[in-house]
């Protein structure tokens, strides 16, 4: 059997996509699953529009996945002259000719051209409607579908593996692997990533340039999870990782419809991955969406517990660091409809507290829960009358962990400031 050989092909032109980023998994997960090799070529003959900071943020967006490739990647920008000799080459050979001052292939305009694509299956495309390519301008520079073909060739890639939008390409670059002499493709084109109206995913529907995920605080293997489910489905677990992906992947399963970036589904895929983290993991994951927000966990006195009930309530880091802050830091403003609904008439429920509060010397978790069924007895009061004042009255909001958690996991004296607080606000 050939050595498999994909490769991942982007335009540094803008930062690295979302549509870009499924390209890039199905590639490195077909080549891993039969023991070949995942490439990268970076595509910047647009001179006016390539820039390198988009090349850093792609090589960038890949590693934080870990899509790495398996050869140093090369540009295209770096091998003109290898293009200008292929293009002496088919003149010399009758295959291609100039064209005020440009240099075109001699299509051979009889008959067809068929590819058999891995998902779409046999596609033939007539020749006639083919015009003689340009494949080097006048100004020296190749043509995308020139370059594309000839650094295919040099890099042995066997799969061209790609969005369907560039099916209609494939019959043009067919014709030049067969003017050059070389070997040959399978080609395997995906469907697109489509926003929630059906059309192409784009700023409008979501966040499109990947780091602006990393920067949210999403994982990046729940990036690969939720990518993997768009246009592939050859399993019934939602929650997976890249081992147990390039186990199943079989391209046959890649589906032929476009399929949907659904904003609410990353957030339950990444829920899902933030809760096989260990204690330790979210801590250390954390510390930098807890610096931006102006606190950090060295000096609370059971962070991995403060962790571990609060990491469902976000969808990613950034989410729940600015949920975890108040119980690190002074919260300014109550959040209004939680105070009016159930901080005015509590006055007696943050009295109870405060005084029972007081007497406490040993700061555990179930001394709380002896308080809590204390109150509902004296106060004759359901819980919801009691625990949801507290909340609003010591975090400023009626979400928290289990009240009697939330009361363990803030210190004495910052309970009883901020009852006291809460008191003389509603005055």
């Amino acid at each position: 059997m050939v050595d498999i050989v994909t490769r991942f092909a982007p335009s540094p032109t803008g930062y690295l996509h979302i549509g870009g980023v499924r390209t890039a998994l199905f590639n490195y997960v077909f080549a891993k699953k039969y023991g070949g090799k995942f490439l990268v070529r970076i595509e910047d003959t647009d001179k006016e529009r390539s820039k390198d900071e988009y090349i850093s943020a792609i090589m960038d967006g890949l590693a934080w996945l870990s899509l790495i490739a398996d050869e140093h990647p090369i540009k295209q920008s770096d091998r003109f002259d290898i293009y200008k000799k292929e293009a002496q080459r088919l003149i010399d050979d009758e295959k291609a000719y100039l064209d005020d001052g440009a240099i075109r292939l001699r299509v051979d305009k009889t008959g067809s051209t068929l590819i058999q694509d891995l998902v779409y299956g046999d596609i033939e495309f007539l020749n006639k409607e083919l015009d003689d390519l340009v494949i080097l301008r006048s100004d020296g520079s190749p043509t995308y579908h020139f370059c594309n073909v000839i650094d295919d060739n040099f890099q042995k890639v066997t799969h061209i593996i790609r969005g369907e939008d560039h099916l209609p390409n494939t019959p043009k670059q067919i014709q030049i692997v067969k003017a050059l002499g070389y070997e040959g493709f399978k080609y395997a084109h995906l469907p697109l990533v489509l926003g929630q109206d059906k059309k192409r995913l784009s700023k409008r529907h979501a966040a499109t340039d990947l780091m602006s995920y990393k920067g949210e605080g999403y994982f990046p293997e729940a990036i690969l999870n939720m990518l993997a489910k768009l246009g592939w489905s050859n399993t019934e677990k939602d929650i997976f990782m890249m081992d147990d992906l390039i186990k199943i992947f079989e391209i046959s399963d890649v589906q032929r419809s476009g399929a949907v970036f659904d904003k609410e589904r990353l957030n339950f895929i990444n829920q899902n991955h933030m809760a096989l983290k260990t204690d330790d993991e979210l801590i250390s994951l954390m510390a930098t969406f807890n610096d931006n927000n102006g606190f950090n966990l060295s000096n609370h006195h059971d962070p991995k517990r403060l962790v571990r009930l609060c990491v469902g309530s976000g969808n990613n880091l950034s989410e729940i660091s600015s949920f975890i802050k108040p119980f690190v830091m002074d919260f300014e403003d109550y959040n209004k409809d939680d105070f009016d609904k159930h901080l005015l008439e509590s006055r007696d429920v943050l009295n109870y507290f405060e005084e029972s509060i007081k007497s406490i010397d040993s700061w555990k978790e179930e001394i709380f829960e002896e308080i809590i069924n204390s109150a509902k007895e004296s106060l004759d009061l359901p819980m919801p009358k009691i625990g949801l004042p507290l909340r609003v009255a010591l975090l400023g909001r009626a979400k928290s962990p289990p009240l009697d958690s939330t009361l363990y996991l803030l210190r004495k004296e910052t309970i009883l400031q901020r009852l006291s607080k809460a008191k003389k606000v509603i005055s």
